[in-house]
């Protein structure tokens, strides 16, 4: 099984075009950060938590290849060094000394959020072509680009007929931001997956010892110390098989794994989403919207791409099977799972019952016991990459509650970790005049049957 560490190393020998005996070297670069008391110590925790799932932090007192300053003076022998500056409304990562003033205090989401971003210059300072593009000095991380006004944050949440729609890294970096929240009710957490061997390289609160379990249980477990009123209940089931037993949701929260289970999940006819995504290293996307609306819904954001089926069709090549036995998604069945493991006899059969076919295939490609058709290794985004798609999710519930994604009406925000926010990101994207569900009189009429008192929204 893949370690979190070879995660990594396949992922940046990927992006460099370089072995992984190389790509490791790189990683193996050590990061010391250096911090004053109060907010920037915090922030420093914060930093370091993104960092050292993905590079390796340095021993107390010991030579490092680069220091991270958060308002204080060097200590380290360091090759290079980067300063951070905690503003009012900003944070400042920049190559100058760091300033001696005291730091501003920031909002707990706002500290993830540019953690998130201070992580990717920091790794694009020590690994040259790591990044899309050369990120700009000063990296500012300017909070109202965001919509993440402290106003904002400050919104009490009051979570009732909710689920979040994933347990995998985008729903720990949801939570792991949304613990600053003033938030209390109860949140289903829905995942029928289990914690893979990779999963620990960015899923903040998951380690080695969760591989195997139940990804809802071990987080909810894992997380409930963090949220003092807030029920954290899990489920080892998709959304929609959720939906089947218990009913119509209202707000669903979407960290799940594929544009097929976020389409399906719009087809299940919750009333409010909020869903945050990746694209592999490089993007983050957000979407929102209240039902009924003229604009884009969760099917528009992730409509059917050609490119769906080249990819269904690697995942049937590679593991052995039919390819309508992946057309339909979900999980692995016990069938299925034998003839799977007469293709792959390293595989244990009964491990693989209710394994989903993507998370199998990702695992293989990972493990080089496969590659996708285009000759290629499938591998996950770096942690802080995921947990700033979750911090942005946070930050979206914030602004529902506050009424602030209402009022300036922008349902998509499509972001890079490696550059820094800008007001354009954020906008309004219309429907799909051939989506699938908008444009669908069926769906439009069960919709109208399950949520026949609601009005007319945003």
């Amino acid at each position: 099984m893949i370690t979190p560490a070879q995660e990594n190393e396949r992922m940046l020998a990927r992006i460099l075009g370089i072995g992984e005996a190389e790509a490791a070297a790189r990683l193996s670069q050590t990061v010391a950060i250096t911090a004053a008391d109060g907010e920037a110590a915090m922030f420093a925790a914060e930093l370091k938590a993104q960092l050292e799932q993905t590079i390796s932090i340095a021993e107390p007192g010991s030579a490092c290849d680069l220091e991270v300053l958060i308002h204080a003076s060097p200590v380290r022998k360091a090759t290079q060094r980067v300063s951070i500056n905690l503003q009012e409304g900003r944070v400042v990562i920049h190559s100058a000394d760091a300033r001696e003033e005291p730091a501003a205090v920031l909002h707990g989401v706002q500290r993830v959020i540019a953690a998130c971003y201070a992580a990717s210059v920091v790794l694009s300072r020590l690994i040259d072509g790591v990044a899309p593009a050369s990120s700009p000095d000063p990296f500012v991380v300017d909070f109202d680009a965001l919509g993440a006004a402290w106003r904002v944050l400050a919104t009490p949440v009051r979570l009732a007929d909710t689920a979040l729609a994933g347990a995998g890294a985008v729903g720990n970096g949801f939570l792991h931001a949304a613990r600053h929240l003033d938030i209390s009710g109860t949140l289903m957490v829905l995942d029928p997956k289990v914690v893979g061997g990779g999963n620990p390289n960015r899923c903040l609160y998951f380690d080695t010892n969760d591989i195997g379990a139940p990804k809802a249980e071990r987080l909810c477990a894992k997380a409930a110390v963090d949220f003092p009123h807030l029920a954290l209940n899990p489920e080892a089931a998709t959304f929609g098989d959720f939906v089947k037993r218990r009913g119509a949701v209202r707000r669903v929260i979407v960290a799940a794994d594929s544009r097929q289970a976020r389409r399906s999940i719009q087809n299940d006819l919750p009333l409010e989403v909020l869903d945050a995504s990746t694209t592999g290293v490089a993007e983050v996307i957000l979407h929102s919207h209240r039902q009924p609306t003229s604009h884009a819904c969760l099917a528009c954001i992730y409509r059917h791409i050609p490119d769906e089926l080249v990819r269904q069709r690697a995942i049937a090549e590679g593991l052995g099977i039919a390819l309508d036995d992946v057309l339909p998604g979900g999980l692995i069945n016990a069938p299925i799972a034998a003839r799977i493991a007469a293709r792959h006899p390293e595989l244990d059969e009964t491990v693989l019952v209710g394994m989903a076919f993507e998370s199998l295939y990702k695992q293989l490609c990972a493990e080089q016991t496969l590659l996708t058709a285009a000759g290629e290794q499938v591998l996950a985004p770096f942690a802080f990459v995921s947990n700033l798609a979750g911090a942005l999710l946070a930050l979206e519930l914030a602004r529902f509650e506050s009424g602030q994604r209402f009022a300036d009406g922008r349902n998509y925000l499509f972001t890079s970790p490696w550059s820094p926010p800008s007001p354009r990101m954020r906008r309004l994207r219309p429907r799909v005049a051939d989506c699938r569900f908008c444009g669908n009189p069926a769906a439009q009429t069960a919709w109208q049957a399950v949520w026949p008192d609601w009005g007319r929204a945003a």
